[in-house]
C-alpha cells in the first residue's frame, strides 16, 4: 500500500483533496481538527446512506441456533 505521501505525488485526485484541505487552513476556515472531524462525519453519512443487507447462510443460522440452545441448556443444568 502506498504511502499518503507517496499518493499526494502520484494521484492526481489525491493530491487535488490534499491542496483542497491545505487552503482551508490557510484560509483559517477550518482548524486540523474540524477537518478530521467533518472527513469522519463524511465517512458516516455515506455508510448510513448505503447501508449494506446482508443474508445469513439459513445451515449457518441453523448452527447458530444449536450451539445457543446447547449453551442455554449448559447453564440451566449448573444452577
Amino acid at each position: 500500500m502506498k504511502t499518503p505521501k507517496e499518493k499526494y505525488l502520484n494521484d492526481p485526485q489525491y493530491n487535488y483533496l490534499v491542496n483542497m484541505l491545505e487552503q482551508l487552513i490557510e484560509r483559517a476556515q477550518f482548524t486540523p481538527s474540524e477537518l478530521r472531524e467533518a472527513c469522519i462525519l463524511a465517512c458516516i453519512n455515506h455508510e448510513m446512506r448505503h447501508v449494506r443487507e446482508h443474508q445469513i447462510d439459513p445451515r449457518l443460522n441453523d448452527a447458530l441456533d444449536i450451539l445457543d440452545e446447547f449453551v442455554r441448556r449448559g447453564v440451566q443444568r449448573k444452577k
